[in-house]
């Protein structure tokens, strides 16, 4: 599911590169041994990303040990930070189990009846997020209204891909920002925000060639009708795309001023990294690939 965001390694300092995978490392090790062993299939870069905004923005005390790894030989260094590992995935957990059921929603014969039978594992999954019944509800309230908004975008030629792009959005801006205060949740709501409006139009764009060829809903393909003109705006695709990873590098340098116009730390640089670098990386990586779907 997802996983566009993530740093370019060749930019980050040994140290830098050593903590963003120690965080990896963590939350792993974190959801596979709370939630299931098999979150670890379903991990992506995505939440890492989650994870190491509130560890840059809580005043959560982490640490990093060496801890065995069931898939290394060697012990790893992870980053101990329990309070930030268990929100991150619990709202995986959660979000996995209803984008599960919007695929079983969307799917059709034989396919439906495979992802019918995961269903009950992903159940499991989801009751392993004990404690957040305000977080599950929030999640399905904004899935379900983002279903309906895409059947009637379906009609709606008109209606925006912000319009739709919202609900997504919406609900990466309470996973940032949950369990914050004052001027460290605003930040958070609006980098989450704009996480989550990214992910959602890059992962749209990713999906063209397949989204047209199965009849499957695509907001860029409603919006412009076919796959000749989406390429042929594609630089306005891309500016909005762009605007988004921008927005979420602007919003968090807040954080670098006011009461501490000297800190910048290894999180800061992880994560100006993926928005100024990592997020462009990963367009150009899709621009590539529907140039040469395009082509072929």
């Amino acid at each position: 599911m997802f996983g566009y965001i993530r740093p370019v390694q060749s930019e980050l300092l040994v140290r830098e590169y050593d903590l963003y995978r120690a965080v990896y490392c963590g939350l792993c090790r974190y959801g596979g041994k709370h939630l299931s062993h098999f979150t670890r299939f379903f991990l992506n870069y995505d939440f890492v990303t989650l994870a190491l905004l509130r560890l840059s923005l809580s005043d959560e005390r982490a640490h990093i040990g060496l801890e065995r790894c069931p898939y290394h030989i060697k012990k790893r260094r992870t980053l101990c930070a329990n309070g930030s590992y268990e929100f991150t995935c619990s709202a995986f957990a959660i979000l996995l189990y209803y984008k599960v059921l919007d695929d079983i929603n969307d799917s059709k014969g034989f396919k439906k009846l495979i992802k019918r039978m995961t269903k009950p594992f992903f159940k499991h999954l989801k009751k392993n997020a004990v404690g957040y019944a305000e977080l599950e509800k929030y999640i399905k309230g904004q899935l379900d209204k983002l279903s309906l908004l895409e059947k009637d975008n379906k009609t709606n030629k008109d209606l925006s891909i912000d319009k739709v792009a919202n609900c997504f959005a919406a609900i990466t801006e309470y996973i940032a920002s949950y369990g914050l205060e004052g001027e460290k949740k605003l930040i958070a709501a609006q980098c989450g925000y704009h996480i989550g409006r990214y992910i959602y139009i890059i992962d749209a764009l990713d999906d063209l060639f397949e989204d047209n060829e199965k009849g499957n809903y695509n907001p860029l393909l409603n919006k412009y009708g076919s796959i000749s003109e989406v390429m042929r705006q594609i630089e306005e695709i891309k500016t909005t795309i762009t605007d988004s990873m921008n927005a979420f590098s602007s919003v968090y340098g807040l954080i670098t001023i006011g009461e501490n116009p000297d800190r910048v730390n290894d999180y800061d640089n992880i994560i100006f990294n993926i928005c100024e670098l990592g997020g462009k990386a990963a367009l150009n990586k899709v621009l590539l690939k529907q140039q040469k779907n395009q082509e072929a």
